[in-house]
């Protein structure tokens, strides 16, 4: 059996809620988790831009034997779907590996971490739903809206 070596990185070539971050800046942000973790980097694995393609992901799954795990850039590089989900963590767990989110700063050692990482995507997909969408702008006077103004009385 080969010794398992290193942390293999993982990055996107689509946008990551919303935003499009250069492979030079995911690259960064991965290599400086594992710096800050002291955590053995390998190159980072870049997926297909296209969407839904996980090509390289899978690639990187089926090689978990040689590594001590995965540093993703976010955890919302992952799969949309949850069964999609749930299947990566079986593996990464058989395995005996960790999968790390370097931009949430999150990791999966065992089980009992998979309702952290699914419990943030869900509050994460939940908010452009909640009363207070819009409320909080980036300007001096933030929006007011009939929400609070119910709230409030006024």
């Amino acid at each position: 059996m080969s010794e398992k070596l290193g942390y293999r990185g993982y990055i996107v070539s689509r946008p990551v809620r919303g935003v499009s971050y250069p492979h030079r800046v995911q690259n960064l942000v991965v290599r400086d988790f594992a710096a800050r973790h002291n955590l053995l980097y390998k190159l980072s694995a870049t997926e297909y831009a296209m969407p839904g393609c996980y090509m390289m992901l899978s690639d990187v799954l089926a090689n978990l034997p040689q590594l001590e795990g995965i540093v993703l850039f976010s955890l919302f590089v992952l799969p949309q779907k949850t069964e999609a989900r749930w299947e990566i963590y079986d593996k990464i767990l058989d395995a005996g590996c960790e999968l790390h989110a370097a931009l949430e700063e999150m990791v999966l050692k065992d089980r009992s971490d998979i309702e952290d990482f699914e419990e943030t995507i869900r509050a994460v997909l939940t908010l452009p739903h909640t009363p207070m969408g819009g409320y909080y702008c980036k300007s001096e006077y933030p929006k007011i809206n009939d929400f609070f103004l119910q709230a409030t009385g006024e």
